[in-house]
């Protein structure tokens, strides 16, 4: 193992996160915050220089990453960013326990959106605006930005890439790594100031609609008000939120596809027709089933149509609660929990490209019990599915379902909520944010509950494996 390139890339990504505390320094200039404010984002700062500076001073011999390096270095570097930018919060006293603090800032990298936050005004507009940052920066993911814009020039970050893009398949858009990444942050980056255009023009102030277009893109749902979209009380507003959240959950590949023109490419992709498909399903079947709860036809669609679109890409902006509403609405929500967005989007929870391949893998093995002699291949958007990535999709299942019954197994001695206790698994594992079943925050929760919630919102971010490879001593071992 080399550990001297994990320490000195940790080092790096230390300095770049020194760095992005000064846009909320730049928050707190403009809003004339109190002293302690900029003292504790400037002791954070000290703190991630001294350490990053003195990881960063000798630059390895051996700068070689393989797989192992470079799923460490992924799963490290998203708990020590949540960690680090926990403290402008701690050392505030506007969360003063670390533990939540750490739980608030791994909601926010991992645009997750779930807060032990039962009043948001107790923020102030820097640390407000820290918090719905770090759903930007976590959006297309911390690797990929810090990749984007460090001198990667040779491709020796493959490795770190591949451990944190989500989806089955790992693929670049170019040939060169480091290009791959700038073109995406860039589409990523232009999408985020449209919304957030977008939603200033639809009447919000331009403070609010940075922070909700941020919320927009790294599909996190960090608001600014307590009652979350539903503060505007704007149709305009939320339906606005609404396919903005559903345009971040598409694959951004596909954006690079019609910006050199492959229409066909982009628009025959069976991934999107379906994502397209469910969400208008869900969003007719819903809109019957709770339209006696709401005055017209209409309102009960536009709800409808904004809780499916911010649970399907686990978003989790919040508008009312889903406590009165039918148990097949609720039961359809987390259906979506669990289906998520496209691979390579922002978008967290399964994936549907995975769903797509697991079905066809039960239709494949049923017709080979009709005819056992049959030779039966898999494709998606024409492109044979090999053994190997069907294997690996079966067994991501597998592990993704024994943590989610593990979790919920222990997380049900902290509550007694049975609806309560699925959906924050699932609201966490899958990056999504608001429970079904109740209004509360995850404050009800213990701290060691809370720290469960947390390693499993950063491993639902990396799609589990690193994490779970962190705490293996087989790991860390030299061979």
């Amino acid at each position: 193992m080399n550990k001297s390139m994990i320490r000195y890339l940790l080092s790096k990504l230390l300095l770049i996160e020194a760095a992005l505390l000064i846009v909320p320094t730049i928050v707190a200039l403009i809003y004339r915050e109190p002293l302690h404010i900029f003292i504790a984002i400037g002791s954070t700062m000290a703190i991630l220089l001294a350490l990053g500076g003195l990881g960063s001073c000798f630059k390895p011999k051996d700068v070689h990453i393989y797989a192992k390096e470079g799923v460490l270095i992924v799963a490290l570097c998203w708990i020590l960013w949540s960690f680090f930018g926990a403290l402008p919060f701690v050392f505030s006293g506007q969360i003063p326990n670390i533990i939540d603090a750490f739980f608030e800032v791994s909601s926010g990298f991992t645009t997750t959106g779930a807060t032990i936050l039962n009043d948001v005004s107790v923020l102030s507009h820097s640390l407000l605006f820290w918090r719905s940052f770090t759903h930007l920066i976590g959006g297309m993911g911390v690797l990929v930005f810090a990749l984007a814009i460090m001198d990667n020039a040779k491709n020796g970050h493959l490795e770190v890439m591949k451990a944190e893009v989500p989806g089955p398949v790992f693929g670049k858009v170019v040939s060169k790594l480091k290009n791959t990444a700038q073109i995406l942050y860039i589409i990523y980056l232009a999408l985020f100031a449209l919304f957030a255009v977008l939603y200033y023009l639809a009447g919000m102030p331009l403070y609010d609609s940075l922070v909700i277009a941020m919320g927009t893109a790294g599909t996190g749902g960090f608001t600014v008000y307590n009652d979350g979209i539903a503060h505007y009380n704007s149709s305009l507003i939320t339906y606005l939120v609404s396919f903005g959240v559903l345009t971040f959950g598409v694959n951004f590949n596909l954006y690079y596809y019609l910006l050199i023109r492959k229409f066909k490419t982009c628009f025959s992709d069976e991934e999107l027709r379906n994502y397209l498909w469910i969400v208008f399903l869900s969003t007719a079947l819903i809109a019957f089933n709770i339209a006696h709860l709401y005055d017209g036809f209409a309102k009960s669609v536009e709800i409808s149509f904004f809780q499916v679109s911010n649970i399907i890409t686990t978003t989790g902006f919040g508008y009312g609660d889903t406590v009165e509403w039918p148990l097949f609405a609720q039961v359809i929500l987390l259906i979506l929990m669990c289906l998520g967005g496209s691979a390579g989007s922002t978008a967290g929870g399964f994936k549907l490209i995975r769903g797509i391949i697991i079905a066809r893998i039960a239709k494949n093995q049923i017709l080979s019990t009709l005819s056992s002699n049959r030779v039966l291949t898999m494709h998606v958007n024409g492109t044979v599915v090999d053994k190997d990535t069907q294997h690996k999709v079966l067994k991501y299942l597998a592990v993704y379902i024994l943590i989610i019954v593990s979790l919920i197994f222990i997380i049900s001695m902290d509550n007694n909520n049975f609806m309560t206790v699925v959906s924050a698994v699932l609201s966490c594992i899958n990056n999504i944010g608001p429970m079904i079943g109740t209004t509360d925050s995850f404050s009800i929760y213990s701290p060691f509950s809370k720290v469960l919630f947390s390693l499993a919102m950063i491993a639902g971010r990396l799609e589990i494996y690193p994490i779970l490879l962190l705490f293996l001593p087989k790991t860390w071992s030299k061979r």
